[in-house]
């Protein structure tokens, strides 16, 4: 894929390096959402930063027209279009291959930035320079914009080890993280789904050490589309693969990623017709028919061997956390 597509508003690359390069992969998301997006990173309280944006459907020409309108107007934007869908982990990589800066910052184009997001983590992984990557707290909000929640991720670097078989341990489009560790594991790798999760196992196995930062510095949208995908056992088997190349590290050293051997992989777990068609029913139910979903749910858990392990899990889960509470509340 050649770089044709580059652009940045007055056609050439500033002198000085930006501290920052944000990095933001867009598909099909709808223009007001991602006009809240953009204007949120453009409003940051630090103003040295470029932002990458990288369009990963060439045929949406709305997109395509909107961030080109917002390039013709700010210098620190970067526009790259695929020629064809590559999908998320190629587009980041693409992205950050151009970054001009040393501290990568992700962000998700239907997500909202706090306007000091950027200036706090920086200053964070400043003043904690054995950090590699910081993501924060969130709040969630809904298609309309509306607050409907928070979320806040774990710091202790030992809880964070112990929990990450089971769950993810950072918010992906709130990372900050240095340009050399991107280097160091070899960048996201092309799965289908879980590229984040991933990303950081390969860090925590490199060594590297990963923290959160407790303020909420970025609004995080849930839709219909993140409701349905939590559903997904495709995901789950996916971060199966995952765990099995992580021992494969941990015990030779290195593993042997590749799209192929995943693909044999996911064909020999398949589900059964019954699994699927009760998963087709269950992602059709509305998010407030507790009934309805409380009658495939227990089907689920007794056909599919991956639900009951995502059961397991949870438990698991639940008991490390309680124990990590008695041990600080003890200390």
């Amino acid at each position: 894929m050649t770089d044709k597509n580059i652009m940045s508003a007055n056609g050439s690359g500033n002198a000085a390096l930006p501290l920052v390069s944000v990095i933001m992969s867009c598909y099909r998301e709808p223009l007001d959402w991602f006009s809240e997006c953009i204007d949120s990173v453009l409003a940051q309280s630090m103003a040295d930063f470029e932002l990458v944006v990288i369009i990963d459907d060439p045929d949406n020409l709305p997109l395509v027209e909107k961030i080109r309108s917002y390039a013709a107007q700010d210098v620190r934007i970067k526009l790259l279009i695929n020629e064809v869908n590559v999908g998320l982990a190629v587009s980041l990589n693409r992205g950050i291959s151009i970054a001009s800066a040393n501290i990568i910052a992700r962000m998700d184009a239907d997500d909202i930035a706090e306007n000091n997001r950027l200036q706090t983590q920086l200053d964070f992984l400043d003043e904690n320079p054995n950090i590699s990557l910081v993501g924060t707290a969130i709040k969630l909000i809904d298609e309309q914009g509306s607050i409907i929640g928070s979320k806040r991720y774990y710091q202790d670097e030992t809880l964070l080890k112990k929990i990450i078989p089971y769950c993810s341990i950072t918010c992906h489009p709130t990372w900050m993280f240095r340009k050399s560790l991107h280097t160091k594991i070899g960048g996201y790798r092309d799965l289908f789904t879980a590229q984040d999760y991933d990303f950081l196992y390969r860090v925590l196995d490199a060594g590297e050490k990963i923290s959160n930062i407790q303020s909420s510095l970025l609004r995080y949208r849930v839709h219909q589309q993140s409701i349905t995908g939590g559903f997904s056992l495709n995901r789950y088997k996916v971060r199966h693969y995952i765990h099995k190349m992580h021992h494969d590290r941990l015990r030779l050293g290195h593993d042997n990623f590749d799209k192929s051997t995943l693909n044999e992989y996911l064909q020999n777990t398949k589900d059964n017709s019954k699994v699927s068609n009760l998963l087709a029913k269950l992602r059709r139910t509305k998010k407030h028919s507790f009934i309805k979903k409380l009658y495939y749910l227990p089907q689920l858990f007794v056909y599919s061997k991956d639900i009951r392990e995502r059961v397991y899990d949870h438990l698991k889960l639940k008991c490390i956390l309680a124990m990590h509470k008695e041990v600080t509340y003890d200390n």
